[in-house]
């Protein structure tokens, strides 16, 4: 396979399509992400195996997402066993399941390597309060609880660089294991060479989704407030835009794939 490497413009690009790809069967998008959403909220609260299982259904929901983009990229219609055709192929799920449990891994890890300073700064009970927290779905921190400590901007900056490194590296490999029939290296291989490639494309894209959010989140909210609007209406107006921002980003993972690798194969099941 061949990657492009694109401009950096065509980071704005890629949600121009995302969007474009989400107004035309807006609602086939969201019930599938809120389905995905339920079954993760139902797998979070399983005691024991429930965050494990979690972390690695992550890649598989995002190849059910971006392989339902796919079919209604091509104005297909709306098939649901369609979307799951790439999960039967041999290997696949048990791929996407090591792929889950590494993201989740390195995440782990850059967030212990910038945030350490602080955390060995902090009490054993405080320590055993955030792993219940973490690990006790049903147990809540008050104020008095929580430890007071500072972070630095340093810290904040090689966690949001980290980070980024480890979505990038890790951004087109659902559908490289999925729609390519990749191994798990040679699909981590490609997703790094390509995004790398495209590094400054995928800066402006995610600094526009991260304003999108910022805007839909606080200006937009604290707007709509001092226009009068009854608390509880500017929530459903800001839980609504949340929600169509997340599914449109989900979109954005086709875009910026197709954008780079060409388009797929698509039909698989006759309508």
């Amino acid at each position: 396979m061949q990657a492009a490497k694109l401009p950096f413009s065509a980071g704005l690009q890629w949600v121009q399509a995302a969007f474009a790809l989400f107004r035309k069967q807006p609602l086939a998008l969201l019930a599938i992400t809120f389905i995905i959403n339920f079954l993760s909220q139902i797998l979070i609260i399983l005691p024991l195996i429930g965050l494990p299982l979690f972390i690695i259904s992550i890649p598989v929901s995002s190849l059910l997402m971006v392989t339902a983009c796919r079919s209604i990229d091509s104005n297909n219609k709306v098939i649901p066993a369609e979307w799951v055709m790439p999960l039967k192929k041999p290997d696949v799920i048990r791929r996407l399941a090591v792929i889950g449990f590494l993201y989740a891994s390195v995440f782990v890890l850059i967030t212990f390597i910038s945030f350490y300073p602080t955390m060995s700064a902090l009490s054993h009970e405080d320590m055993e309060k955030i792993s219940r927290l973490l690990s006790d779905p049903e147990y809540k921190l008050t104020l008095d609880d929580i430890p007071s400590f500072s972070i630095s901007i340093f810290q904040y900056a090689l966690w949001a660089i980290l980070t980024f490194l480890t979505a990038i590296t890790f951004w087109h490999v659902p559908q490289l294991i999925g729609w390519e029939n990749m191994s798990v290296k040679k699909a981590l291989f490609y997703s790094l060479v390509a995004s790398w490639r495209n590094k400054l494309a995928f800066i402006v894209y995610f600094s526009i989704w991260g304003i999108l959010f910022y805007v839909s989140q606080f200006l937009l909210t604290d707007l709509l407030l001092l226009m009068g609007l009854p608390l509880v209406l500017v929530a459903f107006i800001a839980q609504i835009l949340v929600m169509v921002i997340a599914v449109s980003m989900y979109c954005g993972f086709y875009s910026s794939y197709i954008a780079i690798f060409g388009k797929p194969n698509v039909r698989t099941i006759a309508p």
